[in-house]
């Protein structure tokens, strides 16, 4: 199976890239990368520009619908990807453990999206897509229907609810994203 970090988002509230901010004298991307070796044949980055990220020696891919959001990224990821289910890893989760990605790759055989669940909601940007994903997505790309989930009623989903689940303090961690300077110099700073 393959896993694909996205980047592509415009760190808007962030103010800079959060692939690059350090956590313990690594970026996000380097920590997860690092991560994600461990279980995964292909890592590949869906980015919207390619030089910053080419030191990281993995393979790049732009967005075949540019301008269409995390959405247009998972597609591009899809059908770049040579394997039938992805892992897909937004680039501001620093946090992500393997616990938590083996649990959801285990249900992958019977769905085409396995996808976690929080206090917060659904987690899309830490979830598994399968290649039937790709036709009902476009679907969505072309009605402009940017919500990842918008093409959710036309596959098989199973949503992991992680209150339910014996590691779900750890599973929980593991998909803390952050969206704001105020967010990382909080983690930044428990963690030195």
């Amino acid at each position: 199976m393959n896993a694909v970090i996205l980047v592509g988002g415009k760190s808007s509230r962030m103010g800079s890239n959060k692939a690059f901010l350090e956590l313990k004298g690594k970026t996000f991307i380097e920590l997860q990368i690092e991560l994600l070796r461990e279980m995964f044949d292909e890592i590949f980055i869906s980015a919207n520009t390619s030089s910053e990220y080419e030191y990281l020696n993995l393979p790049i891919v732009k967005d075949v619908f540019p301008g269409k959001g995390p959405l247009g990224g998972i597609y591009t990821s899809l059908i770049n990807s040579s394997s039938l289910h992805t892992f897909m890893l937004a680039c501001d989760m620093p946090f992500v453990g393997l616990e938590l990605i083996k649990h959801l790759k285990d249900l992958t055989k019977e769905y085409d999206v396995v996808i976690p669940k929080s206090e917060k909601g659904l987690e899309p940007l830490h979830a598994f897509y399968s290649k039937n994903c790709i036709d009902p997505i476009k679907r969505a790309l072309d009605e402009n229907n940017l919500r990842i989930i918008s093409f959710f009623p036309h596959v098989r989903v199973k949503i992991v609810e992680l209150d339910s689940l014996a590691s779900s303090d750890s599973f929980k961690n593991s998909i803390i994203n952050l969206n704001t300077m105020d967010d990382y110099e909080d983690v930044a700073k428990n963690s030195c």
